[in-house]
Formats: C-alpha cells, structure tokens, sequence
C-alpha cells in the first residue's frame, strides 16, 4: 500500500507527527494550523524536522488542547491542504478507558417490527449502516445516531429485516472502513457481512438439556477433545466435516464401527470439548476442502465457523446446526465444551476491533509495540472495560444460544484475573454446574505477573482449572520438539516415581515438587492434547526399542494413569487408539489425512478401544461405589514402592480399598498382598466377570493391575 503523501499522528497530547511527500513539495514548510470540524483552533510552528530521501516528518508541539474522540481533527498546510489527524493515541490513555464505556446491548438486536443496531467507535465522527434485506436487494444506508459521551454510535431500524446482511461503514481520521459487527450473530461466507438473526428462531430449537444426567463434582467431569471437522473427515459422508455430519446418529464405518456423535457416545466420557467453534479467518469457507485450521486463529466471537456449516451464506444455517449438534451431544448425555480464543486473533490490522477502535482492544509494551506473549503477533488486552464486556458477552451469547455447559480457554494466561472471575460469576449464575479452565502458562505479556490468569495465580481462581503440563511431563515426558526424546515415568524414566505421586495426588501436596493447585479439580490431567505430538509418536520417538506390542501397552498405562489421578481427566481424539500424525508435532493446518480420525485404525486397534472403555467404566464404578463418593481426602490415598521402578497406589474408601499396580519396567515380578484381593482390572481391561481372588499376584510389565479388598 503506497504511503499517503500527506500524514498527521498525534504522539502523545503534547506532540503532533506530520509527514510530508517530497513528492506532495520539497519545500520546508514554515507553519501548519490545527482544525477541529473545519474550524481552525490555533497555529502550530515546527519544534524540529527530520529529512529523508523521500520526506519530511514535523514536530509540532501543541500545549494545553483537549483532543476530544469523535471529533474531526485537522493539520492544515499554508497551501489550505487538510490532513486527518490521527489521535488513536488517547485509547492508551487510563482517562479514555474510564470515560468511554457503554453497558447496552450490542450489535443488531431483532424484534419483527424494528431492528436497533450499536456499535462501539470512539474515534468515529460518522458511522453509516449498510443493510440490504437480501443479498440481491437494493443497498440501504442510514446515518448512525452519534453517542459522544459514549463513544458508541446507535440506529433503529423500522420494519421485518430477518435475515438482512448488513456492515458499518465508519469515517475515522479521515479514513473510511467498511466494517463487519464484532458482535454480529451469523456471518456470511467468509465474513464479508454480518447477519441479522430473529433469537427465537435459534431458542425453539430444544437443547435436549433434561437428559443430561446429574453433574455436580468436577472430578466427575472425563473430557475428550475433538474437531468437528476431524470426527467425520475421513468417512464416506457427503457431508463430512460439518456440524450435521457428526450430529448424524446410526452411521457406521466400512468396518462396522460407530462413527461421530455415536463413537463419542460409546467411550462413557462426560463432556466433549469442541476445538474452536466460533469464526476463524483462514479456512474459506466457500471451498473449506481446500484448506484446513484448527481455528486457533479467530476473527469473530460470537458466529459460528461457516466451513462446518451446509451452507455458509444462509443466516441461519451455521446458527442452527450449531445449537442441533449440542443438542444432539446432551441427547446422548454429553454436555459440550468451546473451545474459545480470547488471547489473540489472527490479523490485528485487519481485525474489525481495531479498524473500529484504534489501539484499545490490544495489549501494547512501553516503545509502542504491541506484546506479544501469545506468538501469534498480538495479545488481547482483556483489562479494557469494553474488551472484557466483549469476552463477557460473547461467552453469555454461547451460553444463551448454544446451551453449552463450559468454557475452554486457549492460552488464558494472557486473560487477566479480574476478568476470568467476572465471567465466571455470570456463567455459573446461569449454569451453576459449568465447566471453566484453561491453558494456564506463564506467558510473557506486558501484564503483571500477579494478575494473569495462569497457574501460579490458581488460589485466587480457585472455581478454575489449568491444563497441567507436571502432568504430561512426568507421566510421559516432554512432547514438544525439544523435549520428544525425554522419558516420563511411565515411559521408563523411574526416577520420576516420586513425581508421579505427586501428580496422582492432583499436584495438591508437597511431594517431590510445591503443590501446583488448592485443591485437586484444579488440575486438568492429560498426556495429549490437539498441541505437540501425539502419544503414539512421542512413545515411538522416546522408545526406539519398543516393539508395536509394548508402544500399546504404554498407551494403555498413560492412559489408566489420567484416569487414576485425582483431578479431571482429559483426553485428545484418537489418543484413545493410538492415533499417528507420522511424526507432525504442530498439525494446526496439516490437513485431513492428518489430523481426522481414523475410523479404520478404529478397527485394526479395537483392542485399545475396548480397554479405554473399560478404564473409564472402572473409575466410574468406583465413584459409585464408595459411599463417599471420589472426593476422598488425599491423605486416604498411600503409596508404596516395588521393585523395577514400580508403583502400588492405595485408595481407601468407606468399606474397600482399591489397589492399583504400575509397572512401567518391562520385567515381570510377583507380589504379596496381607489378603485376598480381587482382581477387578489388568493390561487386558476389565476382568471382573472372572471372579478372580488371589493374595499372590504376578506383575507383568508394562501393564496396569487393579484390585479391591473389603475393610473389615
């Protein structure tokens, strides 16, 4: 983009930028004027000048004037030329983050009589709405009602627009924008308009929530991750990959397996966690087969993704089949999880957030650049009064529309405290059983460390859980690219034995390592998630020597391990089987061979599918069990170490005791209880219907042996 030849910025409130074109005059000009809405207000003389081979760039001070948003500012030359001043500048400025904020409802609210549209631009002196009733319709345009003590520009349209397509058009700094709502409920193929949506349209669609069963502990919680896309991927459906294709029910694989929402039924998980939902930039939706994201890279936050959709032009069709798909999961008693991006998003510049606001929905360091401890080029500054009512809103709407039941929350250590128990506070007061956790890493954004949400601030969350990567790490070792090689403790490493009893105990007590958490549903447990590689490839690259029988045997131990350990079990789609990504530690856009689910391996490796049912049933029959439920006190749970590195865990319910034997050695050894126990569980799943009671027990290795014993 060629560079204007004329250009005013305003630094700071004492300190005006003016560039000029030597191709505009390569004659040094002696005095500019400042305007404000073509009135001139004083004469500004240059303080300094810098010349370049192609410009001069002007310093001009100006003293004691009340730069006010919304206003149309002006640098005037001698010859009467006019250059917008941009003063986006105060948006940095704690007097503008008190000042403009609004507590109305946003973006286009529909009734059949009259649609009221708002929209939130400070700096705007004209915003314009575009609205066409349909696609093929002529253009409609309105001048917005301009709030300035707000900052916040309204409308209210008379007549029926369901379904209308609309944007703003916004002037600001003497640019014009065509801009799609933030707040926009559907969207268009690829984003180019924003939707009207009649809510009652979405509300008469039954959430199937009354089957849902009781839900009131989060370590009851079993997690599994998936991608809509993924689940139906590499099946024969004409739809595959959509919202409808794995809310399809009574479909099977050419192998006779479940397939989408019937192999997610099946496992006996409790929740399923969506992978992003809601719009992402970089799939086109018009053509989705041809490009493929995890949608870790978000453009809107309140409409859902268009290439999961039937058709991604039709207002209500993504809406629908999103709200059909939840339904669908809690039908089969499933309650459903986003997946949501507030970290980031994918194009700062382009994003209509900044477009709308210059310099206040993002994160900015000391020199003026933004931070960027997500990697991906920006943070979100969820600090801001009208950024924090943006993430608040967007997760009531998904809450309101979509009848979710928890939120997952990408990178959340860039989302500050104060935000996170807001939000929390709405949700739960809608929902009081809902799910809230996230990634909680310590990333370096320009934040204080005592307010981020990230691990090392769990006690002041203590209705949050984090993602804990002592966890992965010790359990299984490292799976960055950095760390593949690395060993955990079930992958033969057993001087991490003692570190694994910390993470079986919630990494709530001081053992081995300071406890991470308050209390253990504070810990999300996992050996695998949509990042890094897989469990498979990680055992093949830290294993070499294992055979493909041994690499199925540690899939199984990870695997019983995360459902053994206090805290809330989590799990990654295709994990379960031992799922490849042929060595790809970063597939966010690798395609459908590698990432969907392989309904094929499904049926080579039933074995392993079988046994992860029948883990989860185990834990679950235990729950019921004991009196107590699972929420015994830490203390009831002892340990004692056996030869090889091996590891017998005690938990001691009301009337029983339960024992549970890792080996992670592949030597065999025997081992004597007091008592008879009976063998409830082993490397071959459930055992129970054999009746099995012994006092000696042989150990083999690389298996995981399960017994109970009633306490006189």
């Amino acid at each position: 983009m060629r560079k204007p030849y004329l250009q005013a910025t305003c630094k700071n409130k004492n300190t005006i930028e003016v560039y000029v074109s030597k191709d505009f005059t390569v004659q040094n000009v002696k005095t500019f004027r400042l305007y404000d809405f073509d009135r001139q207000k004083t004469e500004l003389l240059p303080v300094g000048v810098s010349e370049s081979r192609s410009a001069f760039i002007y310093t001009l001070h100006i003293d004691g004037f009340k730069f006010i948003p919304g206003h149309k500012y002006q640098i005037g030359t001698p010859n009467n030329f006019f250059i917008p001043l941009d003063i986006s500048f105060l948006a940095k400025e704690p007097e503008f983050e008190e000042q403009y904020r609004y507590d109305g409802t946003l973006g286009a609210s529909y009734t059949k009589n009259e649609t009221s549209f708002a929209v939130f631009s400070p700096f705007s002196d004209l915003v314009m709405l575009l609205i066409k009733k349909k696609p093929t319709d002529k253009l409609e345009s309105y001048v917005m009602n301009q709030d300035m003590e707000k900052g916040v520009f309204t409308y209210n349209l008379k007549g029926d627009y369901d379904g209308a397509e609309y944007r703003y058009e916004i002037r600001i700094f003497g640019e014009i924008y065509q801009v799609v709502d933030p707040y926009a409920f559907s969207l268009d193929s690829n984003s180019h308009h924003g939707l009207v949506i009649d809510p009652k349209k979405i509300e008469d669609i039954d959430t199937g929530s009354k089957n849902l069963p009781e839900f009131n502990d989060k370590e009851k919680a079993i997690i599994y991750e998936c991608s809509v896309r993924d689940m139906t991927s590499l099946t024969s459906l004409p739809d595959k990959g959509t919202y409808s294709a794995l809310a399809k029910e009574d479909i099977k694989s050419e192998d006779g397996m479940p397939v989408g929402i019937d192999y997610l039924s099946s496992l006996g998980v409790t929740h399923i966690q969506l992978q992003p939902v809601l719009d992402f930039q970089t799939v086109d939706e018009d053509n989705p087969a041809d490009s493929y994201n995890w949608g870790y890279d978000p453009a809107f936050y309140f409409a859902p993704e268009g290439s999961y959709s039937s058709n991604p032009n039709k207002p209500y069709a993504r809406v629908r089949e999103l709200r059909n798909l939840v339904s669908s999961l809690h039908s089969k008693g499933l309650r459903v999880v986003f997946d949501v991006v507030y970290n980031h998003v994918f194009s700062q510049d382009f994003n209509s957030l900044s477009l709308l606001v210059p310099n206040y929905y993002f994160r900015f360091n000391s020199d003026g650049s933004l931070s960027n401890g997500t990697g991906c080029g920006n943070d979100v500054e969820s600090r801001n009064y009208m950024v924090r009512k943006l993430i608040i809103d967007s997760l009531m709407h998904a809450l309101d529309f979509y009848d979710v039941d928890g939120f997952r929350f990408d990178l959340m250590g860039i989302t500050d405290v104060d935000t996170l128990k807001e939000a929390y506070k709405k949700l739960s007061a809608k929902k009081k059983n809902i799910l809230f956790y996230g990634e909680g890493w310590d990333l370096g954004t320009n934040m204080p460390g005592d307010i981020k949400g990230s691990i090392s601030n769990a006690d002041k969350m203590p209705f949050c859980s984090f993602f804990n990567d002592r966890f992965r790490d010790v359990s299984k070792g490292k799976s960055d690219e950095g760390g593949i090689a690395i060993r955990g403790y079930l992958l033969g490493d057993t001087n991490y034995r003692d570190g694994f009893k910390h993470v079986i105990l919630g990494s709530s007590v001081p053992l081995a390592f300071a406890p991470m958490f308050v209390t253990p549903d504070q810990s999300i447990n996992f050996v695998e998630c949509h990042d890094n590689f897989t469990l498979y490839d990680k055992i093949v690259a830290a294993c070499p020597d294992d055979r493909p029988s041994e690499i199925i045997k540690r899939i199984k131990l990870c695997n019983a391990a995360v459902l053994l350990s206090r805290g809330i079990p989590f799990f990654h789609e295709g994990q379960e089987i031992g799922h490849s990504k042929d060595g790809d530690g970063n597939s966010y856009k690798s395609g459908d061979d590698v990432n969907g689910f392989d309904y094929h391996l499904l049926h080579k490796r039933r074995e392993l599918y079988e046994f992860f049912k029948e883990a989860i049933a185990l834990k679950k029959y235990f729950i019921v069990l004991s009196s107590a439920g699972h929420k015994k006190a830490l203390k009831d749970i002892t340990f004692e170490n056996l030869p090889f590195g091996a590891l017998k865990i005690n938990y001691l319910f009301n009337g029983f005791t339960v024992f549970a034997i890792f080996n992670p050695s592949k030597t065999n050894f025997t081992y004597a209880f007091n008592d008879y126990v009976k063998l409830d569980f082993n490397e071959t799943g459930d055992v129970t219907k054999s009746d099995i009671f012994i006092r000696m027990a042989i150990i083999n290795g690389l298996s995981i042996n399960v017994f109970h014993m009633k306490n006189d």
